[in-house]
């Protein structure tokens, strides 16, 4: 697979003392669903904000799709990342969703015919074109959180970023957005980030990235990663249901009681907590 974002030696601090991003090094893969995990103060919205330029790194490299960030090409790598923020209504600025969802795409000045053919088209991804007309305030969170998803695939951007984009919502606002997420990933043609403390999301993911203090401590498959209660303890993270109800099994050996082995009912209690 080839490299998209290549993060060599990241440093980072707000006050010129303390560390939020700390000799960070990561690479993520063209058309991979990465979920960022981390406690709060891990560093990794931080992380988000430095993907974009919104930030500046006190030193170390982001290179996204072979281009260096830097604030000769902090534009072109905008063209090119794509995100969605924890807070919808701090991205809205159109009086309507069209509007909105317009907004961004005027600035690159993007043909109007163009600009139409994106805004049916990622509307009805998002399923709201029965709003394209309403008042973004009007929305309900996850409406709103739908509205900004189709605003930044409107961008045609290669990588997607959602930062903590559904730990505002309701358990149906989340599940829902999860499962648009999927969806973007089923497509095959964006690099996903997750930057998120959702577990549930995260075992959706193709490759998981423990953050802790500023720096990645753990990246792997989400079966090794949350699977590893030492580690996600450690970092100020719950396992999945799944995992502490096999461990509970065990411990009163329910397990051995009935002759089943204990990975094998992990397997199945983890496949089974996938299914829609």
């Amino acid at each position: 697979m080839k490299p998209i974002i290549e993060i060599t030696d990241l440093y980072f601090s707000y006050d010129n003392k303390n560390l939020a991003i700390n000799n960070l090094n990561l690479i993520i893969y063209e058309k991979e669903w990465v979920a960022i995990l981390g406690h709060n103060g891990s560093g990794k919205s931080t992380l988000a904000k430095l993907l974009i330029g919104l930030l500046e790194p006190l030193r170390g490299t982001i290179k996204v799709n072979d281009k260096i960030l830097s604030q000769e090409t902090v534009y072109d790598i905008r063209r090119e990342t794509g995100i969605v923020f924890q807070n919808p209504d701090n991205q809205f600025v159109g009086s309507t969703v069209a509007d909105d969802i317009a907004f961004g795409m005027e600035n690159q000045q993007i043909s109007r015919e163009e600009m139409k053919k994106r805004i049916d088209k990622y509307i009805k991804k998002v399923r709201m074109e029965a709003y394209l007309q309403h008042e973004p305030h009007l929305l309900s969170g996850g409406q709103k959180q739908r509205v900004a998803i189709a605003g930044a695939l409107a961008m045609d951007t290669k990588v997607l970023v959602f930062d903590e984009a559904t730990s505002m919502l309701d358990p149906q606002g989340r599940e829902d957005i999860n499962t648009l997420i999927q969806e973007l990933k089923n497509d095959g043609d964006k690099t996903i980030i997750s930057i998120t403390h959702d577990i549930k999301e995260a075992m959706l993911a193709d490759r998981v990235v423990v953050m802790k203090e500023g720096t990645v401590v753990a990246t792997g498959k989400p079966t090794e990663i949350l699977k590893d209660e030492t580690l996600m303890k450690d970092c100020g993270l719950d396992v999945p249901l799944t995992v502490k109800l096999s461990q509970e099994l065990k411990k009163y050996n329910i397990i051995n009681d009935i002759y089943v082995n204990q990975e094998d009912l992990v397997k199945s209690l983890w496949e089974y907590s996938l299914i829609k």
